[in-house]
């Protein structure tokens, strides 16, 4: 199903779910209906085998109280099998004293037993006969048994064919009282034919077989209508999609009904369009930053060395102070050409390959080491201040490298910030799973409209009186922010009433650990 579209997948689920709910269905009632027309078959004959026999008892009863029993004794000697009809029930009435029913020639009689419903007996000259099936039953019941166990209220309900019907039939066995000397055992059997139960079946049978078809049709029309109705969203959605390229990322999808699943999908898809737009806007932004930052020293470069060979004798101070320039620029257009690299490293996610237990205690000595001298030089002091609360190394997990080169660029930003006599402070704590380092400067701080943008890419700071030739291309601070963000960490300003202060935080590893989980 995998080449079939997502409305075609609904509609046949669909439609196979209702197929299997129809036909579980179907059998639950039809089974249900057979057994309930079984049930009702067996209870009919046995009701009207145990009726006929209270018939029957009542009028002996009824005998006895008028003393006749010897006139009717005579009747009864006479009449070997008696046959009623009540209703959809054929009842008879046989003497058990007789072996071979069918060898015995039957002598037509007149009788009228009242049973539930009009009963009339088999009309005067005809021979009232038991069919085969139905001695059949009474032999058997005979052979195994069954029939003298039967006691004025058991019946033996059984199944028989009768006139290529399926009938059911009830088998009762009536033993005269201790007061009827002489009367014969009599055999009450009630046959039911199950003709119309088996018509009935037939009937819903065959309506279940047309009905669960049309109800599958139905299904597949109502479904796919459904489904194509329920996806037309997301077909506008996907032509509207394809019409957007990296010169209209502004457009955005319409979300008629934002709680529903395509209402969140179409939100979700201008959420991304926003931030592929604003990815788009940065790069280019970024590009033209970095060809404005590299163009500045090529052109330097370029302009001394034709300067320097337009004229046909120059001096060897000439040339000499030519290169040194060119040389400068060269210094200067590596070192962004470094820093380049550097960000695209950290975006691509450089970190994992180099990644170790970083003792961060040695890191920011390592560093104010590293800047010492350059500090001195400009007449400032660049001290590191531990935590007194710490009582175990705080160790991070990342690259070295990288790490050392956050703290630097930081150090090297308040450096060139500070006026001679300040002091560079870096303070670090670990508590609760997180490092803090903090760098502090006694400069004049970063003005408010600046402070929204300093981690941004070519965003150049004030420069410093005191040092105005130290001001570099803008991607120091940048450089930091992406690695602090590379290590799970976050490098953030703080506002400070003098100065700057960049916070760094990063998550610490247990003590036994060597890298990070």
């Amino acid at each position: 199903m995998t080449h079939l579209s997502i409305r075609q997948r609904l509609t046949l689920w669909n439609s196979s779910v209702l197929a299997l709910v129809l036909s579980c269905f179907a059998a639950a009632g039809w089974l249900t209906l057979t057994e309930a027309l079984d049930r009702r078959a067996a209870a009919t004959v046995r009701e009207s085998a145990r009726a006929v026999a209270g018939a029957i008892r009542a009028g002996q009863q009824a005998l006895l109280e008028r003393g006749e029993v010897e006139k009717e004794r005579g009747a009864t000697e006479e009449a070997v099998l008696r046959e009623f009809r009540a209703g959809d029930l054929d009842i008879f009435v046989a003497d058990e004293a007789e072996q071979v029913m069918a060898a015995r020639k039957p002598r037509p009689v007149e009788a009228t037993v009242e049973v539930a419903g009009d009963a009339t007996a088999a009309p005067s000259g005809e021979a009232a006969t038991m069919p085969a099936a139905v001695r059949a039953l009474i032999e058997t019941a005979r052979d195994d048994g069954t029939l003298r166990a039967l006691a004025d209220t058991g019946v033996l309900v059984g199944a028989l064919t009768l006139d290529s019907a399926p009938a059911r039939a009830a088998l009762l066995r009536l033993v005269p009282s201790p007061q009827m000397v002489g009367e014969p055992t009599l055999l009450i059997v009630a046959v039911r034919s199950s003709a119309d139960d088996v018509q009935l079946l037939r009937q819903v049978r065959t309506t279940l077989l047309l009905a669960i078809p049309l109800a599958l049709l139905a299904s597949l029309v109502a479904g796919f209508a459904l489904a194509r109705r329920s996806l037309a969203p997301l077909e506008a959605i996907n032509a509207r999609t394809s019409r957007i390229t990296a010169a209209n990322l502004d457009e955005r999808l319409p979300v008629d009904n934002p709680p529903d699943e395509l209402g969140r999908l179409a939100t979700i898809i201008n959420g991304l369009l926003g931030r592929v737009g604003d990815a788009f806007r940065t790069q280019r932004q970024f590009v033209a930053d970095a060809s404005h930052e590299l163009r500045t020293p090529i052109a330097v470069i370029r302009g001394e060395a034709e300067v320097t060979l337009r004229r046909a004798i120059r001096t060897e101070e000439e040339y000499r102070e030519a290169l040194k320039v060119i040389q400068d620029e060269s210094v200067r257009l590596t070192r962004i050409v470094d820093d380049l690299f550097l960000l695209a490293r950290v975006d691509a996610g450089g970190v994992g390959s180099a990644s170790q237990a970083v003792d961060v205690e040695e890191l920011v000595h390592d560093a104010v080491r590293s800047l010492r001298s350059l500090a001195e030089a400009r007449g400032l002091q660049c001290v590191a201040e531990p935590s007194a609360a710490a009582s175990a190394p705080a160790r991070v997990s990342g690259d070295p490298a990288l790490l050392r080169r956050l703290l630097v660029n930081l150090l090297d930003n308040a450096i060139k910030h500070t006026p001679a006599g300040g002091t560079v402070t870096v303070a670090y704590a670990a508590a609760a799973g997180t490092v803090r380092v903090q760098v502090r400067d006694d400069g004049p701080g970063i003005p408010p409209a600046l402070r929204a943008r300093i981690f941004q890419r070519f965003v150049h700071g004030v420069a410093s009186t005191a040092a105005p030739e130290r001001t570099g291309a803008g991607l120091g601070l940048a450089i930091a922010e992406a690695i602090a963000h590379a290590h799970r960490g976050r490098l953030a300003l703080l506002e400070t009433p003098r100065g700057a202060t960049f916070e760094l935080l990063l998550p610490t590893i247990p003590p036994s650990g060597d890298s990070a989980p």
